[in-house]
């Protein structure tokens, strides 16, 4: 059975609400077979494409309409090579990032190494508007990109089918795929020399969903695949995005850190990590 509202239609109305969401958020990156190669001045095997990390989880809160969100991230790595094992740090614990983002506030992050942060401080905070450019012009799809009206009405185009019970409740599931420039969004500022630059060089990339609604139009689950298929070295060539959607409608309370805590830099900060 077709849910009464559409999922943006339920999404808007949860946003005149300012009511929350609970995310988990799993993505998975694969690089290819690992490709050791021995250096010149001895017989050490050295990594070329393992990646930094392949697997990242996410989980907090995120409020709609008033759209603030507070993320924290873990990283991790599962592609070490047997024979590599115990040369490749598999401790990445000080990768952790908190962010939180709020509208018209900008992002602040937390990472657990502290990198960047002066003395005395623990939070970076970036509020530039030109921020997030690239993601945009690439069509990047984080979590207010699939939340919102246009790319959840894109998401459902396809006809949906019966799908599985999701945090207890059945659901219909809507499958598709198409270029991922089809995502791209522009915001007041951004220059059109570089998005026109960007959506050339990402134009090829291509991204296959399986969006789960729930009877009453609300997103249960969203699997994304994006696919590059000239992949520059040391970029995944394909990832996976798994994200759980629960607790539609809490009461959700998101907080900049205290001020003293904080440092301001001019480097854009990601809204989302991960």
């Amino acid at each position: 059975m077709e849910p009464a509202l559409t999922p943006a239609e339920a999404v808007a109305r949860q946003a005149e609400d300012s009511a929350g969401v609970k995310i988990a958020k799993l993505v998975r990156l694969d690089y290819g077979p690992a490709m050791p190669t021995p250096r010149a001045e001895d017989d050490l095997i050295v990594p070329v494409n393992i990646g930094e990390y392949d697997e990242s989880r996410t989980t907090g809160v995120m409020r709609l309409g008033a759209d603030a969100s507070d993320l924290t991230t873990t990283f991790h790595r599962t592609n070490i090579p047997d024979e590599l094992k115990g040369l490749v740090p598999d401790d990445l614990s000080s990768m952790t990032t908190r962010a939180i983002s709020i509208d018209g506030s900008g992002t602040y992050e937390h990472r657990a190494d502290q990198k960047d942060v002066p003395a005395g401080k623990t939070w970076l905070h970036h509020s530039g508007s030109g921020c997030g450019m690239a993601e945009r012009a690439v069509g990047s799809l984080d979590l207010r990109a699939i939340l919102s009206p246009k790319v959840l009405l894109k998401l459902t185009a396809p006809a949906s089918s019966p799908g599985e019970v999701i945090d207890g409740v059945a659901t219909v599931v809507h499958a598709g795929s198409a270029a991922q420039s089809e995502f791209q969004r522009q915001a007041p500022g951004d220059d059109p020399v570089t998005l026109a630059v960007l959506r050339e060089r990402f134009r090829s990339m291509e991204v296959s969903w399986r969006l789960w609604v729930g009877p009453d139009g609300l997103p249960r689950r969203l699997r994304l695949e994006e696919a590059r298929p000239a992949t520059e070295e040391g970029m995944p060539k394909t990832s996976v995005t798994e994200i759980d959607f629960t607790g539609w409608g809490s009461d959700v309370t998101v907080v900049p850190p205290p001020g003293e805590q904080v440092h301001e830099t001019g480097s854009c900060l990601a809204p989302e990590p991960g």
